[in-house]
This record gives structure tokens, sequence and C-alpha cells, in this order.
């Protein structure tokens, strides 16, 4: 390694200790919202699907979609406003990690080449999930096809 390695800006203590809390505080009241209220909804309408209509779409369907592709489709554009946000950065600035970014532990900034390698990889990262989400309209599709209509109604069947 060389001596005049340049070397990217870390976070102080005081801020790291902030970012720890903040996740941690974070992560539970993602944890108990998720607890209360995401999963019980969720198991109630995944028992109900096959007798709701969505927007005129049938509930089994919109469940389908929404696990196959829906999901896939929600991560890739979370790394796409992340990931592809910062990118962006490092071409525009020609060095990893981007200009006036700080890190949590000793980083060598990257220049030229490797640079630019990285943000491509940046880039690249959604596209599995793109993949994926492709590959689960299929699926969703097949599947919504081999339903059975389901009997529901408001009052027992006799």
């Amino acid at each position: 390694m060389k001596a005049d390695a340049e070397f990217a800006e870390q976070y102080t203590q005081a801020e790291r200790i902030r970012f720890a809390v903040a996740g941690v505080l974070a992560g539970a009241l993602i944890i108990f919202c998720s607890q209360t209220w995401l999963f019980p909804w969720f198991r109630e309408f995944v028992r109900s699907a096959p007798c709701r209509s969505i927007a005129g779409i049938n509930g089994l369907s919109v469940l389908w979609y929404g696990i196959f592709s829906g999901l896939p489709l929600f991560t890739a554009l979370l790394l796409i406003a992340t990931l592809g946000w910062r990118g962006r950065k490092i071409l525009r600035d020609g060095q990893a990690p981007p200009a006036g970014e700080k890190v949590l532990r000793p980083t060598k900034i990257c220049r030229g080449r490797q640079a630019r390698i990285i943000a491509y990889l940046h880039f690249a990262a959604p596209l599995p999930f793109f993949v994926l989400a492709l590959w689960g309209a299929f699926q969703a599709q097949d599947m919504s096809a081999r339903m059975r209509p389901e009997q529901c109604s408001a009052a027992p069947a006799p």
C-alpha cells in the first residue's frame, strides 16, 4: 500500500452512537408496528382473499401478484433509490466513496476505472429483483389461472 494513499473522512464516535441509537429505535418501531397491525391485517386478508374483490380483481390474484411481483419490485425500487443515487454520485465525482461522504471505517478512496466499476455495480444491484419480479409474474399468472371459484357468502350455507 502506498504511503500517500488518500482516505475518506470517518464519522466521529458521537455520530456512530447516534446512528446506532436511531437504528435500534427505528427497528423497534418497525417490529412493534408490524406485530401490532401489519401481520394481523395480512393474516386476515389471506384468510378472506378468495372472497374479496379489490378494484374488480379477485383478492387471491392480488395476493399472488403482490407477493411474487410486488415485493421484488418494491425491493428493486428501494435499491434504486439508495444505491442508484450513490452510484450516480460516484460517477459524477469519479471516486468511491463520493466526495463529502463519511465512512464508518478507514476506507481508501478509489478513482478512475475502479470507481466506475463500483458505480456500475451499484446500478446493477436491482437487476436480480427485476428478474425475480418478472418470474414471479408468470408464477402468479399460473396460480391465478388454476384457482377454483370459492363459495363465499355472508350467511352459512344450509
